[in-house]
C-alpha cells in the first residue's frame, strides 16, 4: 500500500511538473513566434450565412453595434465566465445588423488583437478560438470588408495566428 501510494505521489509530481513547464512554453515568446509564422499567399472567404444555420444558433432580432459601449469592451473583470466566453467567441456578430457600422465592428476586433494578441489561457482556449474564427470569418461583411491595408494585415495575422494554435492543440483536445 506505501509502495502504491509512494507511487501515485511521484506520478502527479511528474504530472504536475510537466503541466507547468506546458504552461510556461504557452506563454513565452518561444511558442508565440511558433504561431506566429504567417503564409504571405492571401485568401479570400465570403460565404452565405445560410450555411451556417445548421451550426449556430442565433437571435433572428438584429441588433446595432453604436448601441454599445466601444471601448470599454474588453476591460470587464467581472464577467461570469460564460459571459466571458461569449465575448470572446464572437458568436454575438451574427445577431448584429448588418448595417451595423462596419469601422466600429472593426474597431471592437483591433482593440481584442491589440489586448489578446499572445496566448491567454482563458481567450485561447480551443472551442473559443473555434467560435471566434467561424465568426470573424463568416462575418466579413462587418469584420473585413472596407478595412484599411494595415487593419486587414492584422485581421489575417491573428486568424492564422489563431489557426497555428489550433493545428498544435488539437490533438491534446
Amino acid at each position: 500500500m506505501i509502495f502504491k501510494n509512494s507511487l501515485n505521489y511521484i506520478n502527479n509530481f511528474f504530472l504536475f511538473i510537466t503541466n507547468e513547464t506546458r504552461s510556461l512554453y504557452l506563454n513565452s515568446n518561444i511558442y508565440n513566434k511558433k504561431i506566429s509564422l504567417t503564409n504571405n499567399s492571401s485568401f479570400e472567404y465570403k460565404p452565405s450565412p445560410s450555411l451556417l444555420d445548421c451550426l449556430i444558433k442565433y437571435d433572428k432580432k438584429r441588433i446595432k453595434i453604436e448601441n454599445y459601449s466601444l471601448n470599454a469592451i474588453w476591460n470587464d473583470k467581472s464577467l461570469q465566465k460564460k459571459d466571458y466566453n461569449n465575448l470572446h467567441s464572437f458568436f454575438w456578430l451574427f445577431s448584429l445588423d448588418l448595417k451595423s457600422s462596419k469601422k466600429d465592428t472593426q474597431k471592437i476586433i483591433l482593440k481584442w488583437i491589440e489586448t489578446n494578441n499572445k496566448y491567454n489561457f482563458k481567450s485561447w482556449e480551443i472551442d473559443i478560438i473555434s467560435k471566434r474564427i467561424i465568426a470573424w470569418i463568416s462575418n466579413s461583411k462587418l469584420t473585413y470588408e472596407e478595412g484599411d491595408d494595415n487593419y486587414r494585415k492584422k485581421f489575417n495575422n491573428i486568424i492564422q495566428k489563431q489557426v497555428n494554435h489550433l493545428i498544435n492543440e488539437i490533438g491534446r483536445s
